[in-house]
């Protein structure tokens, strides 16, 4: 009976969804099948269940991680309802939003795969090509539209892209995944210099007539060797950007090493070929390539309208301090007047389900549109600013008014050792335990708030620890007969457009001195700075390493086992520390 009735709501689901969708859903049930029934073999399958955004879980068979991307980080009250839904029937009720706006649903069993695919395609979201060697979710500045700085708006843009790439036969089989992003104001949120492909809004006058289009950087990405993109050319036309993105797809899918996966994305195929070759093979392969049209080309404004708020919202008590606080941290003014937009800050990008379906009813209340962003936020935008107060009283309760948005409590984290097969280290408690110590030591202030800390759980750079002005990734260690998680510090990193500079490796520290250590290097910058307007950027550059390695060298050892085991214990765990359950990564399976 159970049985019958899964089955019948995923055939009223997929009734809702796209044609396109319905169909490699029903394939990817028939898979599942033959999974189960020997049909197919486990390295089969998982390569089909990759392509369709479904990873394998640490220490689990059958139990799965589900990636739904959100094109351009655009999100309605609607889907966001949905992914509620899915969190609470097939997940435990609670999402986690990435660095690359897709959100992440946990524990699902493989026979619910095809459920959760057609739920959230009903709602006009999709799982395809979200994971293995493809054309990622396409990103874009979460500012684009409403930004008092940005050139153009480059939301359209962003969707024509994925509109073209996602099924597309030249992206399915790549010798490894293919990142975008787009970026439309001189601050570069979309970190578009560490992408396969960044493109950033750019305006050329021609005899008296203005021509939208991009400059387009090429050939960036961390991982374990990070490099920093190069400029294909100062101006690409918007007719010519989406056979310009195709070619140089196509340009990675002929040239991209697909025997060795570790060095099989296109940055490596920009080093072999060196820029300028580079650039001639992909102009060469444009030249075969049609031009491709799409409606919103020449789009500058955003055609985002408000809706209508409802009648009885009411100014709320008076501001008391953390409301002034967050009107600082989380509040920025749009381009348009009376309008701002408000940062949800949710910590580690988790979100319940609850959370999601309140953050629903107070977009359709106060008639307010969402983006996801990629420090794993949510940012509320088209808020009027007689509504901010009341606004502020309706999340406070709901835990989504946490100040500090962007700051340096808020750490970016990838999902490390609780579920990635890859992970070596808890890179979330870690971070749960920095943010933790920070209020202890009340470390606030202007001068350090600006100071952004990320960590990844292994070496690949999931959590961006390389453009970190900290940053942190997992490893392990053995101290005495007692093998103890630790981190790699790494000081320095930073992007901008065109640019990207990476963190230098410091110290090795032990997982449980870290939050200390990180108190002492602030306090030290501090104390040490030639004048309070220095930045900590500045700072460690002018330092450098050698400074932080002694500095950092009393948080570099641990008591002995007997006294403090807990101390060779990872963050959030209760038994001994261990390399078990690590294992091959999905990633370019």
């Amino acid at each position: 009976m159970a049985e019958n009735l899964a089955e019948k709501r995923l055939e009223e689901f997929l009734r809702e969804a796209p044609e396109a969708s319905q169909k490699e859903i029903a394939e990817f049930k028939t898979l599942v099948e033959q999974y189960f029934t020997g049909a197919l073999t486990p390295d089969e399958f998982k390569a089909r269940r990759l392509h369709m955004g479904t990873y394998g879980i640490r220490n689990t068979k059958d139990i799965h991680m589900m990636r739904i991307k959100i094109p351009a980080g655009k999100m309605t009250p609607e889907q966001l309802e949905v992914l509620a839904d899915v969190a609470d029937e097939f997940s435990k009720g609670i999402g986690h939003w990435t660095t690359r706006q897709d959100m992440q649903l946990y524990w699902i069993p493989t026979q619910s795969v095809p459920g959760v695919m057609a739920k959230t395609a009903a709602a006009g979201l999709t799982t395809r090509e979200a994971c293995g060697n493809s054309i990622r979710n396409v990103t874009a500045c979460p500012f684009a539209g409403v930004s008092p700085t940005e050139l153009f708006d480059v939301t359209k843009h962003a969707e024509a892209v994925t509109r073209h790439f996602l099924r597309n036969t030249v992206s399915q089989k790549l010798p490894r995944k293919f990142k975008i992003a787009f970026e439309g104001c001189p601050q570069d949120h979309a970190r578009t210099a560490i992408h396969d492909i960044g493109a950033v809004a750019a305006i050329k006058e021609e005899g008296g007539k203005k021509i939208l289009g991009f400059r387009v950087y090429v050939g960036g990405g961390l991982g374990a060797a990070p490099m920093q993109a190069i400029l294909l050319e100062p101006f690409t036309p918007a007719e010519e950007m989406l056979r310009t993105f195709e070619a140089c797809v196509r340009i990675h899918d002929r040239l991209g090493n697909r025997k060795n996966k570790a060095q099989a994305r296109i940055k490596f195929v920009v080093k072999t070929l060196g820029p300028e070759t580079f650039r001639k093979e992909v102009f060469a392969e444009r030249e075969k390539l049609p031009k491709y049209a799409y409606p919103d080309m020449h789009v500058t404004e955003t055609d985002e309208k408000p809706g209508k708020p409802a009648a009885d919202i009411k100014p709320s008590a008076p501001a008391n301090g953390t409301f002034k606080r967050w009107m600082f941290t989380n509040v920025i003014g749009q381009k348009q007047t009376g309008f701002s937009t408000v940062t949800v800050r949710l910590r580690l990008g988790d979100q319940t389900s609850k959370q999601m379906r309140e953050m629903a009813k107070i977009q359709r209340r106060y008639g307010i549109l969402a983006r996801v962003v990629i420090s794993q936020n949510i940012m509320l935008r088209w808020v009027r600013n007689e509504h901010l107060q009341a606004l502020f009283a309706e999340l406070e309760p709901l835990g989504m008014a946490e100040t500090e948005a962007e700051k340096l409590w808020d750490v970016t984290s990838c999902p490390g050792a609780e579920t990635c097969q890859l992970g070596i280290s808890a890179s979330r408690g870690l971070s749960r335990a920095m943010e933790a110590r920070f209020k202890e030591a009340q470390l606030i202030g202007e001068d350090v708030e600006n100071v952004h800390i990320k960590v990844s759980g292994c070496p690949n750079s999931c959590g961006q620890h390389h453009i970190a002005d900290i940053g942190f990734f997992g490893g392990a260690k053995k101290v005495g007969e007692h093998l103890a998680p630790h981190f790699q510090l790494m000081v320095g990193g930073m992007t901008a457009e065109g640019k990207a500079i990476f963190g230098q490796p410091v110290v090795k520290l032990p997982a449980k001195r870290i939050p200390d250590a990180v108190v002492q290097m602030l306090t030290l910058y501090r104390k040490d700075r030639t004048s309070p307007k220095e930045s900590f950027r500045d700072f460690s550059n002018r330092v450098g390493i050698a400074y932080w390695k002694t500095a950092m060298e009393p948080f570099t050892t641990l008591p002995a086992y007997e006294q403090t085991p807990e101390a060779y214990r990872d963050w959030g765990a209760d038994v001994e520390f261990s390399l078990s359950g690590m294992g091959p990564g999905e990633c370019a399976a």
